[in-house]
């Protein structure tokens, strides 16, 4: 017990230093809050142990229960007596410190009343004393001073505490009928007898109204309306002039307050009434990060190891912002405002449908845009076509330009390379948050400040912090912070040191004066302008290379990963090499032109026509002397490459003829320059990155040198052979011949495909509790990919012809389906006479026959495909 009293008095002391920061009144609404939800959290703790334990003591229950799901109940119970006595502690706390926080409360009637006694003595003292002073001529004159000062005060101090005390009681009156009336509309509208939420009440709405007023001032501002005074005016509301220097100017001249009351009134008018604003994004940053973040948050959960969805964002916020203004996504929408709103709808269930109508649902994705959307008349999300005009000229003229705290760029560029977006992002099998962008560099680049403000923190060698007093912080990583060792006051465009590697990592923060903390933003928002890397790839893409050029693709993709390189790597570099060459060794620049400078029957060994270039290829690129050749197109530069001579003087020391796909690849890896070779084996071998953004941005960039160039397309095409590769090079590798034959006969029919989730090492899905590499684990893994959940351990493959009923709908018959597991008891179709096997129905044809998909019948983590007829020992397991 004496253990107990001293937390106890040690839980109070806590609260108490805690609220001892706040006024007393405010001190006291605290302690009154905590007291009445630790109140309520003890009463929900006492009915949920009170249950417990007559679930607990309900020997009927008890009896029908396994001895492992008693011990669960009552460890159940244990742990919820633990927290009703948590509970229990903290409402004495929450009561004890509000008991003593009332008694400081000195603006409490029932405290002032204990001090008039006090009072009352202390006034006859200071009146004996006044009379005794006021009998002398001189000091009575004083005396009568005095008093006629204190008279005034006291006055002023009672019509101070009347009108206070008339405005309390007024807004309380009001706000008491506003919560009954409230409640009554929200009950007539079928949302029950509650309270508007906070965030639609009126003072919420008087909020958006302030927030839509700064963004109209800063549309005037674009629109360069100048007179002085008005525009010193739109300056202090924007923040932008301090409110001490903005009195110094106007506090001399009257009138001036007199016009600023006039033209604040017109304008918070205009901000209610006007329905249509130049500016394209309403919402403060907050909350604007709040709706991108929930949007790759619905991007991250739909992804798996088929598909990958990366939703082009910006077009969606700016939509947003044009038909809801300024909205919060936890809100309700309001109805009749946008065809696609629902009665009792919050925000974020509308973003759920409008996700739906760009991706559409598993396992039918198909892929439209936000412009599609908006221009077709059958859309819910349709606008007018002048409605449609408005918002884009808004969108380019403006952007997120109005946001506060624009930034420049790190390094001289047009556009910044996003590698990495702000959000959410799958990863393995979570869901990880990114507070920052990953931002394109060359290692040892240039990196300049984006803002000004202070060096105040330098977290690491690698790593610093710029602020701005309680507005904005920014922090990069992957910059040398040797210049600095903290404290400097910098200018935006002040070199910070030299990048580290060949991504940088940007995280913005605004401080937010509501909450009083700083909170992430998406540093994005307040760039010039940036190129996303990231792209949607479905495993239902209509991607068809030819076969011409699948074939040059598998023969790079063999070449290489025989040599131990990744599937990452490659892909990456096929993606920019579909750009350069489709993938081509025998091509050259130019070589589609009319001849002479296009190719004819003999050119591609006629090294007149070989060595062409400057103005008679490029035109606008002279410094290019011999034209570009092969699967990179090498060149012979004027600045001292000579990639294209090299490629032709192997290709003749090796005697072969340059256009040779193997001596193209050998030439990468031994006979190119040695900087090349390097940055050719980084990308392949995943050192700098296991992202295909990432490095297929790397090799663009340092091994063809050619930062930049139509980099979406490449790395589209990179997750096009990534998602190629996945399907139809990865699993199937140790297959058997006739395998192999029966998976190109029938891989069409296949759907999904199994991809390297179900069927490479180290990975798998949840709850699989086979073991790794076996027929069971991939046959879980294969039935938790088409969507059945299945249960994680019904024995060995020929024992789920009758555990089947582990898993709850689960049926048998001698018939096959496809989407069944099969099983074959011990000995069957070549299988374990010990253990049996399992395997997956994927395709059944007329005749009856039907192919499996299997594991483990050459090996661990062997895939293979066989076709069967259904006979004696085999059970056909059918899963919902």
């Amino acid at each position: 017990m004496a253990g107990n009293r001293k937390a106890l008095r040690k839980g109070v002391k806590s609260e108490l230093n805690s609220l001892s920061k706040h006024k007393p009144h405010n001190a006291t609404k605290i302690s009154r809050s905590s007291l009445k939800a630790a109140k309520k959290d003890y009463r929900l703790q006492k009915k949920k142990y009170n249950a417990l334990k007559l679930e607990s003591l309900d020997q009927k229950k008890r009896a029908s229960l396994s001895s492992k799901e008693q011990e669960k109940l009552d460890e159940k119970l244990a742990k919820s007596k633990e927290a009703l006595l948590k509970s229990k502690n903290h409402r004495k706390v929450a009561s004890r410190v509000h008991k003593k926080t009332i008694k400081k409360d000195s603006t409490l009637l029932r405290n002032k009343s204990k001090q008039l006694p006090t009072s009352s003595a202390k006034r006859s003292i200071r009146q004996q004393i006044k009379k005794s002073l006021s009998e002398d001529d001189t000091l009575g004159d004083a005396v009568e001073q005095y008093n006629k000062a204190k008279d005034f005060k006291v006055k002023s101090d009672i019509a101070k505490s009347l009108t206070k005390t008339s405005a309390r009681a007024s807004f309380n009156s009001i706000k008491g009928v506003n919560n009954i009336a409230s409640r009554f509309i929200n009950f007539s509208r079928g949302r029950g007898f509650t309270k508007t939420p906070p965030n639609m009440t009126a003072r919420a709405n008087m909020a958006k109204s302030v927030r839509n007023f700064r963004n109209r001032l800063f549309a005037a501002k674009k629109a360069k309306q100048s007179q002085q005074g008005l525009s010193m005016i739109r300056q202090v509301l924007a923040g932008k002039m301090k409110m001490v220097k903005f009195l110094t100017v106007v506090g001399t001249n009257p009138y001036t307050w007199l016009v600023f009351g006039i033209l604040l009134i017109l304008f918070v008018v205009s901000s209610t009434l006007t329905t249509v604003s130049s500016i394209p994004i309403k919402q403060d940053e907050f909350q604007l990060t709040q709706s991108w973040d929930y949007m790759t948050k619905l991007d991250a959960e739909s992804t798996d190891s088929s598909n990958t969805f990366y939703t082009p964002l910006d077009d969606v916020m700016y939509y947003m912002n044009d038909q809801f203004d300024d909205f919060n996504v936890n809100d309700m929408v309001t109805v009749g405002s946008n065809s696609a709103a629902l009665p009792n709808q919050t925000y974020e269930q509308y973003l759920t449908g409008l996700w739906s109508a760009l991706n559409r649902s598993s396992p039918d994705y198909k892929l439209t845009t936000m412009d599609n959307l908006e221009k077709d008349k059958s859309s819910k999300y349709y606008i007018s076509d002048e409605d449609y005009s408005d918002l884009k000229e808004r969108v380019n003229e403006v952007g997120y330009s109005s946001l506060d705290g624009q930034l420049e760029f790190p390094y001289q560029t047009e556009s910044l390379v996003v590698n990495r977006r702000y959000g959410y992002e799958h990863d393995g099998d979570k869901v990880k948050h990114h507070s920052s962008i990953g931002v394109s560099s060359a290692v040892g680049q240039d990196l300049s400040a984006p803002m000004g403000g202070i060096v105040n923190s330098i977290t690491a060698d690698d790593t610093l912090t710029i602020s701005e007093y309680k507005d904005a912080r920014i922090t990069i990583t992957g910059v040398n912070t040797g210049r600095f060792t903290g404290g400097e006051k910098i200018v935006t465009g002040t070199l910070l040191g030299k990048a580290t590697k060949s991504n940088i990592d940007i995280t913005y923060e605004k401080y937010d004066e509501e909450s009083k903390k700083w909170v992430n933003v998406n540093p994005a928002f307040y760039f010039p302008k940036v190129t996303y890397t990231q792209f949607t790839s479905l495993a239902s893409d209509s991607f068809d290379p030819g076969k011409s050029v699948a074939e040059r693709a598998e023969a790079v993709y063999n070449y290489l990963t025989k040599l131990g390189y990744k599937k990452e790597g490659i892909s990456a570099i096929l993606g920019c090499w579909s750009e350069e060459s489709e993938i081509n060794p025998k091509r050259a620049e130019g070589d589609y032109l009319s001849p002479p400078v296009g190719a004819s029957g003999n050119s591609w060994d006629d090294p007149a026509w070989l060595a062409m270039g400057g103005m008679d290829i490029y035109g606008k690129y002279p410094n290019i002397i011999h034209r570009g050749l092969g699967l990179g197109q090498w060149t012979d530069t004027s600045d001292g490459s000579e990639r294209h001579t090299l490629l032709l003087n192997y290709a003749k020391a090796k005697n072969k003829k340059w256009y040779d796909l193997n001596l193209q690849l050998d030439f990468m890896l031994s006979g190119d320059t040695a900087g090349n070779q390097t940055m050719f084996k980084n990308t392949a071998s995943n050192t700098v990155s296991s992202s295909i953004p990432e490095l297929t941005n790397y090799f663009l960039t340092y091994w063809e040198g050619n930062p930049g160039d139509k980099i979406q397309a490449r790395v589209q095409a990179a997750q096009n052979w990534f998602t190629y590769f996945s399907h139809n090079g990865g699993s199937d590798a140790d297959m058997s011949a006739s395998s192999k034959e029966l998976f190109e006969k029938y891989k069409n029919q296949i759907k999904p495909l199994p991809s390297n989730k179900e069927t490479q090492e180290g990975q798998g899905w949840p709850g699989n509790g086979y073991e790794p590499g076996n027929c069971t684990w991939y046959v879980f893994n294969r039935q938790a990919q088409i969507g059945h959940k299945i249960d994680g351990y019904m024995g060995n493959g020929g024992q789920w012809g009758y555990n089947y009923t582990k898993t709850p709908g689960a049926t048998i018959d001698s018939k096959p389906q496809v989407g069944d597991a099969v099983s074959f008891s011990p000995g069957i179709a070549g299988s374990s006479s010990l253990y049996g096997h399992v395997a997956q129905v994927e395709v059944v044809n007329p005749d009856g026959t039907f192919l499996v998909s299997e594991m483990n019948t050459l090996g661990l983590y062997s895939m293979g495909y066989r076709l069967f007829k259904p006979g004696a020992g085999m059970t056909f397991v059918h899963f919902k």
